[in-house]
């Protein structure tokens, strides 16, 4: 029954798709809308049958996507109701997608639903700013999943930047607009005309008349960051399209004065070709756009109506020619399709979309809007020393090597400062820096030969397996000393891959950006939620992988709403009471407090730091993982059981050990057992919030090692247990550590007594 379901819903689909690709673009004729109103009929349904079948929430998620799609489409023929619709379809679909870790889904999701609320009102600034964050969130996805859909995306979000700039404008337009309408149904009327003429008056003179209108307008341009603008050699022609615009929008012809404008216009044009500025298609484009707003400007509007026209149609001009507002040229040509500089351009366009957003978030401290600033004008010019780099590959290299690397880890530091965590890792935990160049690599020898590959293609290098009696140690600095961790899972089961799986969780606790590599038809184990680059065995492998790389070699920490970095301040408030014996310490308490008032990300992080290293013989370290901070509770002991669940021993082992920590007034937890939907999620919180930890290595199941990765990385107390002739397989990163072997539950149980004890 399921799968006839998700069946009928894709062949509804099918038929959407054919009735859009026979009446595209117009989406009008009857035979269309009886078509698209058919499969909406169909779909609510399917939807319906679902909710009262044992249906994956996901897979009905997906209905409700596509019922929204249907319903978007029908809008042209059947008027902007449907958009309410499909809005109501999007938001049930993403209700029903909140527990799931599916990147590609939420992405469609966010792709089908902006686009539906830019529709709905371009005027409503709170739905166009709802569409943009969605647009890029299903950008962060598309980039390294679905590439295809980047030119799709990047339509829209230049559409509904090029909104949210003229959408107060035209707010104010038309609500005088609006006003003046009603105050000439009065002027109709057979009645005394002195209030009517006062109303007027109030109308037209509101924010100071014509000028208040214009000043509105430079405000808004006055926000804008610098980056938005086309072409930095350009700058002087943008600021004076700028005030082109303000004059018309005040209701003037083309005067001399605007005249003189255009033509100063057209001289920098001359002047730059003969200087070698521009381009011969450049040239022709610039020219295209001034002769436009030439046309556009020329009319004698002296009305509400006719100003609102001309916004309408500059609105129109700018959607329709800043085709590409997120590359700086700097009067550069851009580098040619297929070098090494164009895919530096992209990358370094990732870090710049996230430093714009940070800029214009709220509620910033003061440092915050400090650091991002600066790191703004750091991108602007490393991205002109990628433009210079043109078709020179090699220069390219040096260009990503000495400013586009050191630029990402400036800015993922930036973006680690909402997720500081005390820990005590098992290995020592001296000062490093962070090599730009350094990939670590943990893995099949096949895989790591491509990677060598493409990391000497680009500048890096990957790390050498180290040898000797300290293999763990020297592991664990490779670690914490990379940019980048690549880690190829495409083993069967067994010590091998579970040795990947225990170095990536060491990766993940410490916040390192991780590519994953499987091969094809393999599943991950399902505590890692990383999307695997899918080895087909084709010629295309070295393209996936090497983009792969390079994305994580951008990689920033997801943002939040919350908060994170508080937990960690509360818990050390809680931990180290005042006053405390050591004076210094004493007084960073005293500062931690009162920043954590109003506190800035920053300035707590840098107080972080000092106090770390003056608490105790063997002080925490501070880590970065990349998920939030949590703690064990004060005055509460719990251990949490890290087994496989499903082998035939499993529920004895569990009876064993659940039965020993009732009768020490321990709470037992195991993964299965938490209710918390997002089972990643519960697995590190629990993880993190325990006192002790259980792993049981019998099997050498990758979700266990992966586990206790994150438990080493952590310090929290741990006791490896397994049968039979699981000490005798030990990888070599745990191969030293103290390991106990049990053939009876009761020699488990008495295992557990001892190590809580």
């Amino acid at each position: 029954m399921k799968n006839d379901l998700i069946i009928l819903r894709e062949q509804a689909m099918d038929r959407a798709e054919r009735a859009l690709d026979m009446d595209w673009p117009e989406r009008k004729s009857k035979e269309y809308v009886r078509e698209m109103q058919s499969v909406a009929n169909e779909l609510e349904e399917i939807i319906a049958r679902m909710q009262t079948e044992d249906i994956e929430k996901i897979e009905e998620s997906r209905a409700h996507r596509y019922l929204g799609s249907v319903y978007t489409d029908l809008a042209p023929a059947l008027g902007k109701e449907m958009l309410g619709h499909a809005r109501d379809a999007y938001q049930k679909a993403e209700t029903l997608l909140e527990d799931y870790d599916h990147p590609m889904e939420h992405a469609k999701l966010n792709f089908n639903f902006g686009n539906t609320l830019r529709q709905i009102d371009p005027n409503s600034i709170e739905q166009l700013q709802d569409a943009k964050c969605r647009f890029l969130a299903a950008r962060d996805v598309f980039v390294g999943q679905a590439p295809q859909f980047l030119q799709q995306v990047d339509t829209a979000l230049l559409s509904v930047n090029n909104l949210l700039r003229i959408a107060p404008v035209l707010n104010a337009v038309e609500k005088s607009y609006s006003e003046m309408k009603s105050l000439e149904e009065e002027l109709k009327k057979e009645r005394d005309l002195t209030e009517t003429i006062q109303k007027i008056r109030r109308v037209m003179t509101r924010d100071g008349g014509a000028a208040g209108l214009t000043g509105k307008v430079k405000a808004i341009m006055a926000e804008l960051p610098t980056e938005i603008v086309h072409s930095e050699k350009f700058a002087e022609i943008q600021e004076k399209m700028k005030a082109i615009t303000e004059l018309a929008l005040g209701g003037s012809s083309l005067n001399a004065q605007e005249a003189h404008i255009i033509k100063l216009l057209r001289d920098r044009i001359e002047t730059d070709l003969n200087m070698g500025k521009l381009s011969d298609d450049r040239e022709e484009t610039v020219r295209g756009i001034i002769g436009e707003l030439e046309s556009i400007l020329s009319g004698n509007e002296d009305d509400v109506h006719a100003i609102l026209a001309k916004a309408q149609k500059l609105r129109s001009l700018a959607e329709s020619t800043f085709s590409a507002a997120h590359y700086l040229s700097h009067g550069i040509e851009r580098p040619p399709d297929g070098s090494r500089a164009a895919e530096l351009v992209e990358l370094c366009w990732s870090l710049r979309r996230f430093l714009l957003e940070e800029m214009n978030r709220s509620g910033k401290g003061p440092e915050e809007s400090k650091e991002v600033l600066e790191l703004n004008k750091r991108n602007a010019k490393v991205d002109k020393r990628i433009y210079e780099s043109g078709a020179n590959n090699a220069r390219a290299v040096v260009v990503d090597k000495e400013e586009l690397r050191p630029l990402s880890l400036a800015v993922r530091n930036f973006s680690a400062r909402i997720h500081p965590m005390l820990s005590k890792p098992i290995w020592p935990s001296v000062s490093f820096s962070v090599n730009t160049d350094a990939v670590f690599y943990s893995g099949s020898g096949h895989i790591r030969k491509q990677v060598e590959k493409i990391c000497n293609s680009i500048g890096c290098m990957v790390m050498k397996v180290p040898k000797g009696e300290s293999i763990a140690n020297a592991r664990w600095k490779q670690i914490k000393e990379s940019m980048s961790a690549i880690f190829d899972l495409g083993m069967d089961d067994g010590p091998e891959r579970a040795s990947v799986a225990y170095e990536l969780g060491i990766a993940l606790t410490l916040g390192k950006p991780v590519v994953v590599v499987a091969s094809a038809y393999q599943s991950l184990p399902f505590d890692i939620d990383v999307e695997p680059v899918v080895l087909e065995g084709d010629p295309i492998d070295e393209k996936r992988l090497a983009s792969a790389i390079d994305r994580s070699l951008v990689w920033n920490y997801s943002r939040t709403r919350s908060k994170p970095y508080l937990t960690t301040v509360d818990f050390i408030l809680s931990k180290y009471s005042r006053p405390h014996p050591d004076t210094y310490v004493d007084q960073m308490l005293k500062l931690l407090t009162e920043q954590r008032k109003e506190p800035d990300p920053i300035a707590l992080n840098r107080l972080l730091r000092e106090i770390v290293k003056s608490l105790g013989d063997v002080p925490p370290v501070l880590i970065y993982p990349v998920w939030a901070p949590a703690y064990p509770e004060a005055d509460k002991m719990q251990l949490f059981h890290v087994m496989p669940f499903r082998p035939d021993w499993a529920d004895s082992a569990v009876m064993a050990t659940r039965q020993a920590c009732k009768a020490l007034s321990v709470e037992y937890v195991r993964g299965d057992e938490v209710e918390d939907p997002n089972v990643i999620r519960s697995i590190w919180e629990q993880i993190a919030r325990s006192t002790h930890v259980l792993v049981d290595l019998t099997g050498f199941n990758a979700n266990v090692a992966h586990e206790l990765g994150i438990t080493h990385t952590l310090g929290r107390p741990s006791c490896l247990v397994g049968q039979g002739d699981t000490v005798e397989k030990l990888f070599p990163m745990i191969s030293k550590r103290r390991f106990y072997t049990y053939e009876k539950t009761t020699d488990l149980a008495e295992i557990v007594r001892d190590f809580l004890t």
